[in-house]
């Protein structure tokens, strides 16, 4: 029997019961406190993100009328040229009429030996006769490419899905097949001694460029620079294996326009118009969480209620990532307004949203917006995809360099057809044959130019390039590491050389 007086006898049920109830009641206490706080700061943050959302709007619409996503397409659509001078259906035409054969040849070994620039030397004979083999098959095809020579542009339809972000551009994949084509027929023109045919099949090149024209989307846009690039190098392919002496001053009048065309601006109004198109759906339930096309990229293969109570928690912070995923492509889209040597180091100052609790506010602007840098964030598999932002804006700096590097050798060629030599320097074909010396895209600086015995060359070097290449000897700056971009032009006598053998 317990002694009630010991010091040493267990609680009474009564005691135990008392302190448990206490225990319970500061529980429950503690979380009600805990769950007011949230909600007051969940409150708080919502009506933050509400004011932060207003002033940027409000900004740009002052400063930047027009800037919504419908108003970008409007004004697209309304600078559709008539239908008898629309390319685009030819484009697609075409495309669709290439022969197969001639498609599964071009991602062959011997097509790639045939189309690498291999300057005034020709390819293997193996890699010609297995290009002749093609030419029966694409010769009508290649002729209707050819045709867009000369032609103003075009202007593809684009379906919008509901949720913008899922907008597919398909028709720029037959672009590229249409400008390879054409990069074909350019190369094997030269072969056939038939060089003002290749020079129409590079002008037809940049026609298809053209037809993508101002496509508010980024992936048009890389597409067009694509074209581009190609069209340039198939261009100085031709006068590296042949002498033409038609077309010249017009190709060379094209590759100038073209190296104007701002890419990546263009690209970055349409998606940040798509970016605010898709935070108003969300907002407002036009576009259903569950319904959301990127919400793959959060890794959530199957929609759950988890998901949707979690969205439902996080709607009222929409506003708050909304106007901040605006302010990031606003400042990016502000840093393309600078000269091309300008642009990188103004887009990798736009800083990103890191560290806590701006990860937590702004998850939708991680997943939608694109990085400059790929080391911005430890999980790059929850970008929108895996493309960068200092990819596409080097690959626009990199097509400016190409066309201008050409357009600067047509004119030298064009010089050299008059006078009979190279010019001395640069500044002599102004403003004969150019209206000033065009500038480097990486450093601001004219381009370079160097002559030789038996050829010239013309070229932009970008020490600071991220990937470092054994560029020709003609392109660097002594043994500084970099990236050298441009054309040798080639004495007449020293064009079209047979190829090394191994």
């Amino acid at each position: 029997m317990i002694d009630p007086d010991d010091d040493f006898a267990p609680p009474r049920p009564r005691f135990r019961f008392r302190r448990l109830r206490k225990l319970a009641f500061w529980s429950l206490g503690l979380f009600a406190a805990i769950a007011v706080v949230l909600f007051l700061a969940r409150w708080q943050m919502g009506r933050l993100g509400q004011r932060q959302l207003t002033v940027m709007t409000n900004r740009l619409d002052v400063d930047e009328p027009g800037w919504r996503l419908d108003a970008v397409l409007e004004a697209w659509k309304k600078a559709e040229p008539p239908p008898n001078e629309n390319t685009a259906p030819l484009v697609l035409e075409i495309a669709d009429r290439v022969p197969g054969e001639w498609k599964t040849w071009r991602g062959s070994r011997e097509a790639a030996l045939w189309e690498q620039i291999s300057d005034n030397q020709l390819p293997s004979q193996d890699a010609i006769a297995s290009a002749r083999d093609q030419a029966a098959a694409t010769s009508r095809m290649r002729a209707e490419a050819r045709g867009l020579c000369g032609t103003r542009g075009g202007r593809f339809a684009v379906a919008l899905e509901p949720d913008p972000l899922g907008t597919l551009v398909p028709h720029i994949e037959k672009c590229l097949t249409v400008t390879s084509l054409l990069r074909y027929d350019g190369h094997l023109s030269a072969l056939e001694k038939e060089p003002n045919r290749g020079i129409s099949s590079a002008r037809a090149a940049l026609a298809v460029a053209r037809a993508i024209g101002d496509e508010p989307f980024l992936g048009s846009q890389s597409g067009r620079m694509m074209c581009a690039t190609a069209a340039a190098q198939t261009a100085m392919q031709v006068l590296a294996w042949g002498e033409p002496n038609e077309g010249l001053a017009e190709l060379q009048t094209e590759l100038l326009a073209e190296a104007e065309v701002p890419y990546l601006r263009t690209g970055l109004r349409g998606l940040r118009g798509t970016v605010d198109a898709l935070f108003r759906g969300l907002e407002d339930g036009t576009i259903p969480s569950e319904h959301w096309f990127w919400i793959k990229h959060a890794n959530i293969n199957e929609i759950g209620p988890e998901h949707t109570a979690a969205f439902r928690a996080y709607r009222a912070l929409l506003p708050g990532d909304h106007a901040k995923a605006l302010e990031i492509l606003t400042a990016y889209h502000e840093a393309t307004n600078r000269p091309p040597h300008e642009q990188l180091t103004a887009l990798r100052a736009v800083p990103p949203p890191t560290g806590p609790p701006n990860e937590f506010r702004h998850v939708i602007t991680w997943l939608v917006v694109p990085p400059y840098e790929r080391y911005a964030r430890a999980e790059p598999q929850l970008y929108v995809s895996e493309l960068h932002l200092s990819e596409v804006a080097e690959a626009g700096l990199q097509c400016r360099a190409n066309l201008l590097c050409a357009a600067t050798g047509v004119a030298c060629e064009r010089f050299r057809l008059k006078n009979g030599r190279w010019p001395g320097a640069l500044t002599d074909l102004v403003p004969a044959f150019l209206p000033a010396v065009p500038l480097n895209p990486f450093d601001g600086a004219p381009l370079g130019y160097r002559l030789f015995a038996d050829r010239a060359a013309v070229y932009c070097f970008w020490p600071e390039a991220p990937t470092k290449t054994e560029s020709p000897e003609e392109f660097r700056h002594g043994a500084a590491p970099g990236l050298g971009i441009g054309y040798r032009m080639w004495n007449a006598d020293k064009r079209a050389l047979p190829a090394k053998e191994k």
